[in-house]
């Protein structure tokens, strides 16, 4: 059971850990300070992004040489070994429920980074979308084994280092915004963005984003379309999609790791005849079919006949899509 003083360090660390505005969810003061309450040498936080295969950051604390484990210090063979796959789908890691101490005494003495260290047990856990990205935090020791104690710990910290992780995300999303306004040059106002979280979840979208996602890909459950988690799972900021469609074309752009700026570009090549562009300019008005059949003196299905080739020629299958594509046409 954890004892009182334990809470109130945890307590501590969470408000300070709420006040800092840095990049990650924890600097090395405050992995120095967590080590401590653990009662162990080593504290290590990092975030990972699997589809990628990239530490996109790794935090010691002060006992660690920062020269010792070189960024990125992953060999490649990490993302495939079966020990490391399994770490990445648990949520919990404890290696003294793994082996008993003799056989970690001898991972120690002959595995090259456990005999450096001198590790003898580790204990950590994860946070995060294990299908994408994840934010990890471990614990290492030279003398002891991790006990229940340690245990009540880790389940402690768990959600608050969940949501210092979702936090630190949020400022990352922020700045990732603040520069994709500023390369837009004239504000929000007018331009699909998308502030989405690691698991694709969408967090924020423009007016003018979610029509487009719309119109495109029929985005309706808060989640980006599945061809763009796949395009993402290995696309670097500032990488491009294109999606194209009865002559027109829609440009998805990386902005960061969290942000997509949309860029719909009418084809030229879309042919409205005079009546259908009379018809859709009318639609524009709030005219219902049978209003615009009264004004051009045409049957109803005649007007529903020229908005269903308009249609199929825009690409669309609404009339509000409709009316926003053909605004776009040249004249």
């Amino acid at each position: 059971m954890l004892r009182r003083q334990d809470l109130k360090a945890v307590l501590s660390f969470v408000a300070d850990a709420h006040d800092a505005d840095g990049p990650e969810a924890v600097d090395r003061e405050l992995l120095d300070r967590l080590a401590e309450v653990v009662d162990c040498e080593y504290a290590t936080y990092e975030t990972v992004d699997w589809p990628r295969r990239q530490v996109t950051a790794y935090i010691p604390c002060s006992y660690e040489d920062p020269d010792a484990v070189p960024h990125p210090y992953y060999p490649e063979s990490v993302w495939t070994s079966p020990e490391w796959v399994e770490k990445k789908n648990t949520a919990f890691y404890k290696l003294s429920d793994i082996h008993d101490r003799r056989e970690r005494e001898r991972l120690r003495d002959e595995t090259e980074f456990n005999a450096e260290f001198q590790i003898v047990d580790m204990i950590g856990f994860r946070v995060g979308d294990r299908r994408t990205r994840i934010a990890s935090l471990h614990f290492a020791s030279q003398h002891r084994d991790f006990d229940e104690r340690d245990r009540e710990l880790m389940l402690t910290l768990r959600p608050q280092i969940g949501a210092l992780w979702r936090r630190s995300i949020s400022r990352q999303q922020v700045a990732e915004l603040a520069a994709a306004l500023e390369s837009e040059g004239d504000g929000m106002e007018g331009q699909a963005i998308v502030l989405f979280g690691p698991g694709g979840r969408i967090d924020h979208a423009t007016p003018e984003a979610r029509t487009l996602l719309g119109m495109w890909f029929g985005t309706k459950n808060g989640q980006l379309p599945d061809e763009l988690k796949e395009w993402l799972a290995n696309a670097a900021p500032g990488a491009r999609h294109t999606e194209r469609r009865n002559g027109s074309a829609l440009t998805v752009e990386a902005a960061g790791d969290f942000t997509l700026v949309l860029r719909e570009r009418a084809s030229h090549e879309v042919h409205l005849t005079p009546r259908e562009r009379e018809v859709l300019g009318l639609v524009a008005e709030g005219l219902t079919n049978v209003q615009i059949a009264r004004s051009l003196w045409v049957a109803p299905s005649t007007v529903a006949k020229h908005l269903e080739q308009a249609y199929s020629k825009l690409g669309v299958h609404s009339r509000t899509a409709a009316v926003a594509r053909t605004a776009k046409l040249p004249d």
